[in-house]
């Protein structure tokens, strides 16, 4: 109820006095549209899929729209549109509702089918308005706080943390939140940000400064992050010729959470805690007393289109144990946090991309663990075929111990993906 009632207030906000701003000076509201249709097959293979090829096809529109009903103000409204058949919507009865799990506080997801051989799934992904006035700027609503700077890892995406092994999602998950920025400078901003939620494993209440020495953006965070205290920085700038990145987080917590505390699972449930005669989770173990998470990157463009991308990251509570496989699929399908970028102690990313032609792109990326005995490889080639029309062939392969303990390709994938933007 408090969900729909706080659901209410913002859709007021959104959209108020519409026929008030269509009448002043009898001018007609702007709009502005755009969007994309996209077919995807995918063909993949896993010993933990039944060491057998499946297939499964995705149907992917997104709808796009801008209002400006006023010189200040701006409501965006976005909505992706999914329709999954296939291997996996035929082996796992819940695949629907992994897919429609991928809310915030507002339930803005539904599933229109659902019958175990076919899942339609409807979210809104963005819906907020956005005042900006002089040095002013407020957006309220689902939108992206995005406050990382690297490209594979983003260490200070405390807000809505994205995995880089979701490629088909381009636009990353967004928050229920509000966010004012005032502008200070050419280069500097002070920023305020709160997430709504109803619970500590969710919250985030966030400040932002940036600034601009040296040649080098600077910014520096410090809040309130799913149960802890978090303190962090970043910067961006060029180190010769090169572009030199880099964002650090600080974990302390503060109340206990999903996030920093192992709990109990129920033996007949895995999916729910244990809890005692009050209803409360019974703690297991601490999953940190404290937490650093750093990320560094370098990327360089050369004159004949050939671009290389290298980033190190390190998680203090990483385990070289851990499987890369399971964390994929979590990132992709589960809940996660900026704390669950990689399972490992050090990542390590290089990508290199090249124009082999005016219509033909691509390139990979491959993923390794020091000390950990997992890396992933991630080839793709895109053929503009026309206009606003583009194929794509997309590779990920997983490479770790197989479940005989025989080092192998534990988990292979292809992607076919046509897409036409209008």
């Amino acid at each position: 109820m408090v969900k729909k009632l706080a659901f209410a207030v913002i859709l007021t906000a959104l959209c108020p006095g519409h026929a008030l701003w269509a009448q002043e000076g009898n001018e007609e509201p702007k709009w502005a549209f755009k969007g994309y249709l996209k077919n995807m097959s995918t063909f993949s293979w896993s010993p933990y899929l039944g060491d057998t090829l499946w297939y499964d096809n995705l149907t992917h529109n997104r709808l796009n729209l801008a209002w400006y009903p006023a010189d200040e103000f701006t409501v965006y409204i976005e909505m992706r549109n999914r329709l999954f058949v296939g291997a996996s919507v035929n082996n796992f009865p819940a695949y629907g509702e992994l897919i429609d799990a991928g809310n915030d506080f507002f339930d803005l997801s539904f599933n229109l089918v659902d019958n175990g051989a076919v899942v339609l799934n409807l979210m809104f992904d963005r819906l907020y308005v956005q005042w900006v006035k002089n040095d002013w700027e407020v957006k309220l609503g689902r939108q992206r706080i995005n406050w990382g700077v690297n490209l594979a890892w983003n260490p200070n995406d405390w807000f809505n943390a994205y995995s880089f092994f979701d490629f088909d999602y381009e636009e990353r998950p967004g928050s229920d939140a509000l966010r004012i920025t005032y502008y200070t400078g050419v280069a500097a901003s002070l920023e305020v940000a709160a997430k709504i939620a109803n619970r500590p494993d969710d919250f985030v209440a966030a400040t932002l400064y940036k600034t601009n020495k040296y040649n080098y953006d600077f910014q520096f965070l410090g809040g309130f992050a799913q149960g802890d205290l978090a303190l962090g920085g970043g910067w961006a700038g060029n180190l010769g010729k090169a572009s030199l990145k880099g964002e650090l987080t600080y974990f302390l917590p503060l109340v206990e959470t999903e996030n920093n505390t192992h709990y109990f699972r129920d033996p007949l449930d895995p999916t729910k805690y244990l809890l005692d005669a009050r209803g409360n989770r019974i703690k297991e173990s601490e999953r940190y007393r404290q937490m650093f998470l750093g990320a560094v990157s370098v990327d360089y463009s050369f004159a004949n289109s050939l671009y290389l991308n290298g980033s190190v990251m390190y998680s203090s509570i990483g385990d070289y144990e851990a499987n890369i496989v399971g964390t994929a699929f979590t990132q992709q399908f589960g809940d996660f946090t900026v704390r669950d970028l990689s399972p490992y102690p050090w990542s390590a990313f290089v990508q290199g991309t090249y124009q082999f032609s005016p219509l033909v792109f691509g390139g990979a990326a491959i993923m390794g663990y020091p000390g950990a005995n997992s890396f992933f490889i991630n080839p793709f080639l895109t053929w503009s075929m026309g206009q606003n029309l583009d194929l794509d062939l997309i590779g990920q392969v997983f490479f770790g111990d197989n479940q005989n303990g025989r080092y192998d390709a534990i988990s292979k994938g292809m992607f076919v993906r046509l897409k036409w933007s209008f």
